[in-house]
């Protein structure tokens, strides 16, 4: 049973804001929910950070640059934030913020696609919803690139951005949730359960509230980049750089722990027996550490 729960974005008092929590069942789709965040790189360029100069109006829209690397298209590090309408009170601040990584094996994909329905259900509930681009590995490059973690900063980069313009963007910086699909997903679980890319922001993984992984991937990088069909694991391959030591460090499951912060966890999954292993093997593991409340 999934308990579902009356929510007003704008009532900050609202004690019901966690995530809610699923078990795992066997099927062609599995949906997950666990109290705690749960696969497969380079860049030396200087980052420095944009700036937004205008408050964004209820109802309205933007897109920014969230951040600059030298010979990187200004799309691939920007981001684009849909505000919801005005409340009772004629104001749309201190909302919660959703963020939208997407995914398509870390090369291909794109901020605005599939995203009109995303926008209209999250602004229609009153929350700030926000989808982030980030840069894309190239695979007709020998060898590919970019690589990790360039996929994973720069998602917690624009997420630093959101939380450092809050006030312009009606944030509340108290309930902030992350959600992903495919290789957004495993990016979304990176991001919140390995400290090492928000911190470089001075920020913790407790600064996100809850995260959720929609068919995600890259759980367990390890076990994508040595698997024996090319066809499963040339999409690590070309995403993180070769080695196993550079796999373990990229997979989410490898950096979940008690006391680190991690948020609550959504996870959904469908595909083949691999993959929902692959998914199950993370909710696990998170259940050992966290398990859930009755």
């Amino acid at each position: 049973m999934v308990r579902r729960v009356a929510h007003d974005p704008a009532d900050n008092s609202n004690p019901h804001r966690r995530c809610a929590r699923r078990s795992l069942r066997s099927g062609a789709v599995a949906l997950i929910a666990v109290p705690v965040a749960s696969a497969c790189g380079e860049s030396t360029a200087t980052t420095t950070t944009t700036t937004t100069t205008t408050t964004v109006p209820c109802g309205g829209s933007t897109t920014e640059q969230y951040a600059h690397h030298d010979g990187v298209p200004v799309g691939l590090n920007s981001l684009d934030v849909h505000l919801p309408p005005a409340g009772e009170d004629g104001t749309c601040s201190r909302r919660p913020l959703v963020v939208w990584i997407h995914g398509v094996g870390w090369t291909e994909g794109d901020k605005a696609i599939v995203i009109d329905d995303k926008v209209r259900l999250f602004t229609g509930a009153g929350y700030v919803f926000a989808s982030v681009n980030y840069r894309l590995t190239d695979p007709d490059v020998v060898p590919a690139a970019p690589r990790h973690p360039v996929h994973d900063q720069d998602a917690a980069d624009a997420i630093a951005w959101l939380l450092e313009h809050s006030d312009e963007l009606g944030i509340d910086t108290d309930r902030v949730a992350v959600l992903g699909h495919s290789a957004g997903g495993g990016i979304t679980s990176a991001v919140t359960t390995d400290s090492t890319y928000l911190s470089s922001h001075g920020l913790e993984l407790d600064a996100i509230r809850c995260a959720g992984s929609i068919d995600g991937e890259g759980y367990d990088v390890t076990r994508g980049a040595t698997h024996p069909d090319p066809n499963v694991n040339i999409t690590c391959l070309n995403a993180f750089r070769a080695g196993p030591a550079v796999w373990a460090a990229a997979s989410p499951v490898n950096h979940v722990r008690p006391g680190a912060g991690i948020p609550d966890f959504f996870v959904a999954a469908r595909g083949t027996p691999m993959r929902l292993d692959l998914h199950a093997e993370f909710v696990l593991t998170t259940d050992n550490f966290f398990p859930s409340s009755p």
